[in-house]
């Protein structure tokens, strides 16, 4: 009988998602630390940090929508619209540079805001009206900057984007792993975080519970605005300037990295700590693929082989549970 338990055990250990995505992170990197001559550099490990930063803190914020089954492939549009209006009112207007952070964020909350309207009171498939959104504040940030690359960010931001606190951790991984504390804690201890996997199970259920669905809604695709225009922030501060495309493929990468570590797209299942290591393997797969020279084509096609793989297992798992 103990040894029955103790394979049991050891069995549900690999079969946590966790589990299995830090020994791939771990020996992808220790195989990429050996083969490859430049991996394993300070300049290469903090340039992996500082990008995996702003997918990450996007990936947060599709954790929670995709925990109430909702989807968001608007966020690389919010966060490039956060960052171009940043960049223009710091340059353009000469405001507080505490100021120019508010609006940028205020702006990006009032979109998400928009969109819990459109997919409760109007029904609007989750996919559908965040797809119309992207297109929309796309068009958005191409007017307001007529295509044009936009420079003269404040020197604080510039200097965000280029400052490594004891001369290996970026400052832009410092927001990042604030924003998981936080995002964790409210997913763990918070009645809103409670709530959220219970409106993912279904909003019948979350209704005759109690639940305010609407209020739900709306502040889950308010506070995913509310990352997105910190991920924007954060953008402005890697590229250290505002493009018309900012931002642009960050979404899927961030919904990639919450499916790969676990959340379902079926709704009332996904923790913070599977999307960090999400994050970490799809960010790291990219930059070691470089460093093998391999075809960066080929990657974006093992990329979208892992979503699906994913999104497959996840559909597997919830029929033999049905």
């Amino acid at each position: 009988m103990g040894k029955t338990k103790t394979t049991k055990g050891k069995a549900s250990i690999f079969q946590h998602t966790e589990f299995t995505l830090g020994l791939i992170i771990v020996i992808l990197f220790v195989a990429a630390s050996v083969l490859t001559d430049n991996f394993c550099t300070m300049y290469n490990i903090t340039n992996l940090m500082k990008q995996g930063s702003i997918i990450g803190v996007m990936a947060a914020a599709q954790t929670m929508v995709i925990i109430t089954a909702g989807i968001d492939i608007s966020g690389g549009a919010i966060a490039g619209l956060s960052c171009m209006v940043l960049a223009m009112l710091q340059r353009d207007t000469g405001m507080n540079f505490v100021v120019t952070l508010l609006i940028a964020v205020v702006i990006s909350v009032a979109i998400g805001f928009v969109n819990g309207i459109l997919i409760y009171d109007f029904q609007v498939p989750p996919m559908i009206a965040t797809l119309g959104m992207q297109t929309i504040v796309r068009g958005i940030v191409k007017i307001l900057s007529n295509g044009l690359t936009v420079t003269g960010i404040d020197q604080h931001i510039l200097d965000m984007g280029n400052t490594n606190i004891g001369g290996v951790l970026p400052v832009l991984t410092i927001i990042w792993i604030i924003v998981l504390v936080v995002i964790w804690f409210v997913l763990k201890y918070t009645v809103f975080g409670r709530n959220l996997y219970v409106v993912g199970s279904g909003v019948e259920v979350a209704r005759l519970s109690g639940i305010k669905v609407r209020k739900m809604f709306y502040m889950t695709y308010a506070s995913a605005g509310l990352l997105y225009g910190i991920a924007g922030i954060m953008l402005a501060a890697r590229v250290q300037s505002a493009l018309p495309g900012g931002g642009e493929g960050y979404d899927m990468d961030a919904i990639a990295a919450a499916v790969i570590g676990g959340a379902s797209l079926s709704g009332g299942k996904g923790a913070i700590t599977g999307t960090l290591l999400g994050t970490i393997l799809m960010q790291l797969i990219s930059n070691a693929g470089v460093q093998f020279g391999l075809n960066t084509y080929m990657l974006e096609i093992t990329s979208g082989v892992l979503i699906i793989f994913a999104v497959t297992m996840d559909m597997l798992k919830n029929r033999k549970k049905g």
